[in-house]
């Protein structure tokens, strides 16, 4: 255990002390604040809710919006900058040192993940409550306890599927150069993938079966279902009150498809939420397992 300990906070060490892959795990969390703030902020809020919701309460509409977009983005480029560790201790052979030592390569393995989990924890963490703070100063609404602790909850698996996953992916780079020009756009493209930069009912039906096939997607609509229940709450009491049930029904639904709110099951069929995790879970830990494999088969080349 003291093994895992020492690796682990040399790895969160490494990680902090380079400026460069600090900045690179928040390029696509600043790209999408600027595709907000510039360009896709206003898209939601609804021309037909001005007017009748306050000013603040358009804005705290659009924040909880956002906010989960944000987290699943951080939980993908978090531990990607970290997991750069791994490349540089292969190409560079760093870990030879650890490797003439009693220490089992299992665990260098292990730790490479618990460091890229916590920071990723950490950092997600500190950003939910920074969100709510300004939120709060800006809006004056605040997210409840349960929608909190909800949202902390589900920070916490996401970053251990994230990481499963990201240090899956990193097996199959071989250089730093590489690994830089690949953890520059996979934010992105993951972005654009799981429907955070733009609805995904916009996009031709063959996308959208495919981002039904990554995990991201899913993990940023339930995160939405979590977070934008007090945003629901704000319209059901404003609008929904003052207009025929039908009629806001049929707002309700093309709303909450706009916002990508509603599950979309795996290909087109109809599996509830819970399961699609319970699957992304297993899916990540076989990744996990599978990875672990291939670091001990490159360690011992």
């Amino acid at each position: 255990m003291f093994e895992i300990k020492s690796l682990t906070l040399r790895n969160i060490k490494v990680y902090l002390r380079d400026k460069t892959a600090v900045f690179f795990s928040f390029l696509s969390v600043i790209i999408l604040l600027s595709l907000y703030i510039l360009f896709i902020g206003n898209q939601f809020k609804p021309d037909v809710l001005v007017g009748i919701l306050t000013e603040q309460e358009l804005t705290f509409l659009m924040y909880s919006q956002l906010l989960p977009g944000l987290i699943v983005i951080n939980s993908v480029s978090i531990p990607l900058g970290n997991l750069g560790n791994i490349i540089n201790d292969l190409e560079y052979k760093q870990l030879d040192g650890f490797l003439v030592t009693p220490v089992k390569r299992f665990k260098v393995v292990i730790s490479y993940y618990i460091s890229s989990f916590l920071i990723t924890v950490v950092i997600s963490v500190l950003l939910v409550i920074l969100a709510s703070v300004l939120m709060m100063l800006t809006t004056g609404y605040i997210y409840n306890l349960g929608v909190f602790m909800y949202t902390v909850l589900y920070v916490v698996l996401f970053s251990f599927i994230s990481s499963a996953i990201m240090v899956f992916l990193t097996q199959f780079i071989k250089s730093v150069n590489a690994f830089g020009a690949f953890s520059g756009v996979f934010g992105s493209v993951v972005g654009f993938v799981s429907g955070i930069y733009m609805p995904l009912f916009i996009l031709p039906d063959f996308i959208q079966k495919v981002a039904s096939l990554v995990p991201f997607t899913h993990m940023t609509i339930a995160l939405k279902q979590v977070m934008m229940k007090q945003s629901f709450e704000i319209i059901d009491q404003k609008f929904g009150s003052n207009i025929p049930p039908t009629e806001y029904q049929n707002f309700l639904t093309q709303y909450k498809e706009a916002v990508g709110i509603n599950d979309i099951g795996i290909l087109g069929l109809n599996v509830p939420m819970f399961w699609v995790m319970v699957l992304i879970v297993v899916f990540s830990l076989g990744l996990l397992i599978l990875s672990a494999m291939l670091i001990n088969n490159r360690l011992k080349k």
